[in-house]
């Protein structure tokens, strides 16, 4: 059963990546990814500063690419086509 649950595996992670890649042809490995996350963005002016819901909402990929930038935060947004892509940083603080 468990050489099974690996051959579903594979072809999810192959589908995955084949979905991405339509987006951005430079994908060339999802690194890892989880199912759901919901994005918030740091408002820091005044008069009320604090952390606003971001109306981004779905999957989150971490993905290398074949050039520059070698790896990026990908959130595909369920609600429109405004995906969240972020270059990856060494000076983020997560």
């Amino acid at each position: 059963m468990a050489a099974n649950n690996t051959g579903i595996e594979q072809d999810r992670y192959k589908g995955m990546l084949e979905t991405l890649q339509t987006q951005d042809a430079e994908i060339d490995q999802v690194v890892i990814s989880s199912k759901f996350v919901v994005t918030y963005l740091l408002q820091q002016d005044p008069p009320n500063p604090g952390w606003r819901k971001a109306n981004i909402e779905g999957p989150v990929y971490l993905v290398r690419r074949r050039s520059a930038p070698r790896y990026q935060l990908l959130v595909k947004n369920q609600f429109s086509n405004n995906d969240l892509v972020d270059d990856l940083h060494p000076d983020w603080e997560l």
